[in-house]
């Protein structure tokens, strides 16, 4: 399997689980899951931050055209939902794509970098802080870390990231500086892929090798749990900008395979 494909199904299935029923989604968001085709869609009408209602796996099984999108559309519509964005790899948009996204009113959000590497064994990266796993004790103070550095304040998204770290396939990890949690990361093992999410650093903890030494971590399991590879997106710099995340990422290795915006969907306001 190509790839570019192997990680679009990786996202599919990661936006399907997010909406599994034995998670909190249901009562805390109102979230429902729709398949059409290689598509998943989630769809989470009390969402307050326009986050979580999405769509991926487009263009797998059937080309990308205003059809599909248009399906996709109707069930968040009819969900609910007043936003949500849809993850389309640029290699899979039609010709076409500018004339659907204003049929549909779809803008471009910012764009990303798609970073890949194959899992193997590496070396750790040195930091004096500790690394470590998260147990059930630790879920509160790691869900609040990155709200905290995020500067995000919404009761729902914190229970989300609580309930996040006891998610099948899913390993939460934190450094400590003593007893103190000062950085998270996340590895979610999906469809073969392990996949790099909640990576939070406190201000004052940043630049002493504690997300370089999250990343290497994470290869290293995520090759012991079966991975062929990992993948991570992380905010495009401005020209002349520095991303800290990106760079931590190439330092380790990791390449990037696209830049991508979700294509964002936002219902008219009347």
């Amino acid at each position: 399997m190509e790839l570019t494909e192997l990680i679009e199904r990786s996202d599919a299935e990661f936006v399907w689980e997010l909406g599994s029923s034995s998670g909190p989604g249901p009562a805390l968001l109102g979230t429902t899951r729709h398949r059409f085709g290689s598509v998943a869609v989630l769809a989470a009408p009390r969402d307050t931050l326009s986050f979580w209602s999405r769509a991926a796996g487009f263009g797998l099984d059937r080309p990308v055209d205003s059809v599909v999108i248009g399906e996709v559309l109707d069930y968040l519509r009819d969900a609910g939902c007043t936003t949500a964005n849809l993850s389309i790899a640029p290699q899979l948009q039609p010709p076409d794509w500018d004339a659907i996204c204003v049929e549909h009113s779809l803008t471009a959000g910012p764009t990303s970098m798609r970073l890949t590497r194959p899992a193997e064994p590496v070396k750790p990266a040195a930091t004096e802080l500790r690394v470590g796993t998260i147990e059930s004790s630790d879920a509160d103070a790691w869900a609040q870390l990155q709200l905290d550095v995020f500067e995000m304040d919404d009761e729902n998204f914190r229970s989300m990231l609580v309930a996040y770290t006891d998610w099948p396939g899913v390993t939460a990890y934190g450094t400590w500086d003593g007893d103190t949690l000062v950085g998270t990361a996340s590895l979610h093992v999906v469809a073969g892929v392990g996949r790099f999410l909640n990576g939070a650093t406190r201000p004052e903890y940043r630049g002493r090798g504690g997300q370089s030494a999250l990343v290497a971590q994470r290869i290293a399991d995520a090759f012991e749990q079966g991975c062929a590879w990992v993948t991570s997106d992380t905010a495009k710099p401005e020209p002349g900008g520095h991303n800290s995340s990106l760079s931590n990422l190439e330092r380790a290795g990791f390449t990037v395979l696209a830049e991508r915006a979700h294509a964002v969907w936002a219902l008219p306001v009347s």
